[in-house]
Order: C-alpha cells, then structure tokens, then sequence
C-alpha cells in the first residue's frame, strides 16, 4: 500500500463519490442499486461496466476489470497507486502525512504535469498584458469573446528563443523535464536548448481530468507552419483525446449528442453560439480511440463536411473506423449496440455550403443557421455508400454496376445495426437498379465469410461446480464478518481451487476485521477483478439468517478435511505395500484410515463399524449403533 495506513486509504475513498468520478469518464445510467455504463476499457455494444455507489467499486462483467477509487483512476489516467492516492486525497481534502520517497516514474510524470501547467498559466498571463495588443486584436477580427478565450484557457508565447525556458527555470523546473514535455527543444548542436513556441496565440489541449497535457499554436501572420503542436510525451497521445472533451462531456451526456469539428477556432466559435457540446478532432485522422470517448457520453455525434467534399470525406472516415473483428467486421467501438433503452450509435454529417467550415458559417449565419444544418444531417454512412456505388472511372455499363453491387455488398457486410445495414442497403438498391433482398442476402454472406471465429473455452462441469462452491464461501467470507471468525480458522488453500481466491482468503486472515471494499488495495489486479465480481455478485441461495450459511460451509469444510486425511492415509497404506507387503503395513495405520473413514459416514448420516477391540475382544469387531 505503498507506505499509507488503511485507515488513512479508507477516509480517503470513502471521501470519493465513485459515481461523480466515474462518470466524468462514462455514460452512466441508474440500475436498481448500481449505475451502468459501456466500459471505457474495452469495446462493448451492451454497457456490462457495473459501479456501486454504496460499496464505493467498479466492475465491468465484459473484461473482468474493476476495482475501487483508487484503481479506476490509476487505469484510467495510467498513474501508479500513490500518485492516484494523492490525486484523490487532494479532492477530498484528506491530508497525507509527510510523503515517502517517490520512485522515478511517479515524480518524472507529475513534474510533466506541473511542467505543463506552469506553461499554461505563463501563457495565458502574456495574453492579457497590456503590451499584447496584436493577438487580442487578432482575436477580436476572428469574432472570438475575450470570456470564451479565457474559458479556454488561451495564451500568448512571446517573442524570442528563452522566454518560457527563463520563466521555468525561475521555477525550479528541470530543462530535461522541458524535453519531455516537448516545450523546448535541443539546438542541433546539442549545445543548449530553445523554446519550442514563439509568438503564437496558444490553445492549451487537456485530458478529461482537465490537465494540460499539450499545445497548439498558430501563427498570427504567414509563418510557417500555420499551427506547431506538441509532439506526443509520456502525458499526450494525440490520437487518445478530443480538444475540450473535458468542458464538452457535461452537454454531450445531457443533450446525448456530440459535435465533431476539425479546428480549434470551429470549436471556440460554436461553444461561443451556445454549442457547447462540441469537440474537436486533434489532427486530420479520427481515431477509434476518439470514437470511443464520445461513445461514453452521447449515442449521435454529428460532423461537418463541406457540400463538395462531403463524399470522399465520409469515405475517408467511414475506412478509419471500419475494422475487422472477432465476431467480423464491426464499428470500432461497437456501434450497433443499443444502450438500454436507448438507440443505436450514429455518425451523422451536415452540410456546409462550398467554402465553409463552422467558424465561418457561424460567424455569417448564427447559432439559428447551425441547427437548421444538423437538423438536416444526414448518416455518414450514406455518404460513404454514394462514393463506394459511384464508377472511379464513371462507367455506367453492366460491368460497373456490377463491381458497384460487389463493392456496396462488401460494404454493408460491415455495418454490424442491423436497422440501418437494411435502410442503406434498400437506398443502394434504388441507385444501382437491382433487388433490395438480393443485395442484402449478399451482404450477408460476406459478413459471415469475414466473421472470425472466436475460441470457446470449455470447462469440466465438475471444476465449474467446485469453483461455484468456492466463490460461495469466499463470498460469505468478504459479506458477513462473523463468518471470520468461525470459518478462517478451518480454511486451507486446499480448499480453494482458484489462486485468486486463495489470496482473498490470505488478505482475509492478515486483516480479518477490515471491510472488503478495503481488502482493494491489499491485491493485484487480477485478483482485484475476482474480488469486485464477488462483491457485486448476489447468490439467493444463501438464507436470510447467516448463522445457517456458516453452519453449513463449517460443516462441508470439515468433511473436506476429513476426506483428505482418509486419501492420504490411504495412499500411505497403498506406498507401504508396494514397497513391501500387506503383512508389513502397521496396523495402526488401517486403524487411523478407518477412524477417518468413521468420522465421514457419520457426516453423512450413516454408521460405520469400529476396528477398536473390545476389552474381552481384543481382534474382534465392534458395531456402533
């Protein structure tokens, strides 16, 4: 635990709403006791990501992920456990005693976060000082609200080669962390280093924690190039975040919409018009990893396309995000799947008239003339479909249209909704003149024909049922403390076919009065998986009163143990005699397996006979009635 008492763990998760702090990551909905939601750890069309506010646990039934406050944060932002302590101790206002000595990799990333932060407010101080007058006046020409420019965080980089590096150094902030961060950058000579960003009006990037992680800057005349970003560091992937996902994720949960815009200034502009569900994409490509953040929050994201380029742009994007996988080809982030009640994921475009991107078409038709554009959205699909059935040669004869079939056929043998594979392909077979059945049943071959087959483990029913038994008591064990008390004591890893509940059990003994939600951080993960899944889990087999429960696992167990000493007694016996002969074998040892054999009949309701002779029997044999 990394030098923190559980006491001081404790306060600090019980501190942490784990719904608040889940959520700002994923979509959650209310579920009787718990909340649910699609795991932000791996793809899924049906959310099986499970939180339980009460026990203050996640648990995702997909991939067996989970874990308490602690461990959702270290998996979600890739922190070690102290940095994750101190992160939520810090929001909760616990106060941590004197820190141990940090090991490299916690201290190297949390000076790339101060680092970054630092940048960030040197930035934006520059930006309103009253000597910059030049990029105020640049934002004001672009119709940018000083309000919104400060919600945003924009900055200003000065002029010269050492302005944030003097500034850092004042701060006591390494040079090489300034490397890593990609803020200065080493002269060719390897004889010293120079700020990265020189006058340029500044857009800080930061991750759904709302920490600065990376820059954009654009020139203000025709220096080259138009927009320097930060390079990809131990803290940024540029194709893992959204510019401002962060402020946008509250309005995209509400409206249950996201809108997808290309430029900084596009995304500026329409939370200036009231958008504020807006995102921008960090680059030209957009990313499955990209999808999938917006999929947490909303299940519609519309994108905007210039009217003349919309084809190949929706061509373009609909072949980044279709993939094959095990169950065939599929949206990246499993698109076809409905969340509960709720309808499909869709990729919607609007159309902006030749010459427009949004910042353009808001500034000349306003928020009125935006909504009219995504009212009138149209799938991405359809777009992508029209550019894959038109001829790249323009041909028309029955050659064309027949790769177009093959080419259409293929196409929706990806789209893994089946409601809108059907509406796409009814509209294919309108343009291509053919049978709209005859168009589908080929779609559908292929998807088998691309469908892989996924490896099916199977398990020996008697191991399954073991292990159902085994969970049962691990579970009485995590849920009832006086079960403690009478059942640790008897309980041996041999009683345990699973290692990870056999570790369960050993957290258990070295603190047997600790709640099991605390228990979290006494595991690694793989067992912290098993142990969330327990303490989600409800077994009505047990009955309301404990007591019989226990009564009912302490008598198993001792059966148990009965039955090995009888095996192994009785293996003893079968060694001797192998070695030997059955005159040689102790008598004492037949008696011992007897005895053993005695104790079980009689657990199970039945008589056994006695080898002990009788005091005017010595050989003889008794009957025990």
């Amino acid at each position: 635990m990394a030098g923190y008492s559980p006491t001081l763990l404790d306060e600090i998760r019980t501190g942490v709403d784990i719904v608040e702090l889940v959520g700002r990551f994923v979509n959650l909905r209310k579920a009787g006791v718990n909340y649910k939601g699609l795991c932000p750890f791996h793809a899924e069309k049906t959310p099986s990501f499970t939180v339980n506010p009460k026990k203050g646990i996640f648990h995702c039934f997909g991939c067996g992920v989970g874990g308490d406050a602690f461990a959702f944060l270290m998996k979600q932002d890739r922190v070690s456990f102290p940095e994750a302590v101190r992160a939520l101790a810090k929001t909760t206002g616990v106060t941590l005693p004197e820190e141990r000595e940090r090991d490299g990799a916690d201290s190297g990333r949390e000076e790339l976060h101060r680092a970054m932060d630092l940048a960030a407010r040197f930035f934006a101080e520059g930006l309103w000082k009253p000597s910059s007058e030049r990029p105020r006046e640049y934002l004001a020409k672009r119709g940018i609200d000083p309000e919104v420019a400060r919600r945003f965080g924009l900055g200003l980089s000065p002029e010269g080669w050492d302005g944030l590096l003097t500034f850092m150094r004042g701060q006591h902030v390494a040079t090489e962390t300034l490397e890593s961060t990609g803020l200065v950058v080493r002269r060719e000579g390897g004889t010293g280093v120079y700020d990265r960003f020189r006058g340029r009006l500044m857009f800080p990037i930061r991750d759904l924690q709302g920490r600065v992680v990376a820059f954009g800057g654009r020139a203000f005349g025709d220096e080259q190039p138009k927009y320097l970003n930060s390079p990809e560091t131990a803290i940024y992937t540029k194709g893992n975040l959204l510019y401002a996902a962060d402020i946008a994720r509250a309005t995209m949960r509400d409206k249950n919409r996201a809108l997808l815009v290309e430029g900084y200034v596009d995304c500026l502009m329409a939370h200036q018009h009231g958008f504020t569900e807006t995102v921008a994409a960090l680059g030209t490509a957009f990313t499955p990893a990209q999808l999938g953040i917006l999929r947490r929050y909303c299940e519609e994201v519309v994108t905007f396309f210039d009217a003349d380029a919309a084809g190949q742009k929706a061509a373009e994007r609909a072949a980044e995000l279709l993939e094959p996988s095990e169950a065939g080809s599929a949206w990246a982030v499993n698109r076809a799947g409905a969340f509960e009640t709720g309808g499909p994921f869709r990729l919607k475009v609007a159309l902006l008239p030749t010459g427009y991107d949004p910042d353009t078409f808001l500034r000349e038709h306003g928020a009125a003339g935006f909504t009219e554009r995504i009212a009138a959205a149209r799938s991405l699909l359809g777009y992508a479909l029209d550019r894959t059935i038109a001829d790249p040669e323009g041909g028309t004869g029955p050659r064309a249209r027949s790769n177009a079939f093959a080419r259409a056929a293929l196409m929706l043998a990806k789209v893994t909704d089946a409601e809108e594979a059907a509406a796409l392909s009814r509209e294919a077979a309108t343009k291509l003149g053919v049978d709209a059945t005859q168009l589908w049943i080929e779609s559908q071959k292929l998807q088998s024909a691309l469908r892989k087959p996924s490896a099916v483990l199977s398990r020996p029913a008697t191991v399954e049922r073991e292990r159902a038994q085994d969970r049962a008591l691990v579970r009485l064990l995590l849920q009832h403390v006086p079960a403690r008390t009478t059942l640790l004591p008897i309980t041996d890893d041999a009683d345990l076919i699973s290692p990870s509940l056999r570790a369960i059990v050993a957290a258990l003994r070295a603190r047997p009065d600790a709640t099991a939600e605390s228990l979290l951080v006494d595991v690694d993960d793989a067992v912290r998986s098993v142990l969330t899944a327990l303490l989600l889990e409800e077994d009505h087999r047990f009955p309301e009163d404990p007591d019989v429960s226990i009564a009912g696992f302490r008598r198993r167990l001792e059966r148990e143990h009965h039955l090995r000493r009888q095996r192994a007694i009785a293996q003893s016996i079968s060694d001797t005699q192998r070695r030997t002969s059955v005159l040689d074998t102790p008598v004492q040892d037949f008696q011992a397996l007897h005895r053993e054999s005695k104790v079980v009949y009689e657990m199970l309701g039945n008589v056994a006979q006695s080898l002990e002779p009788r005091e005017n029997d010595p050989e003889g044999v008794q009957t025990n009635e």
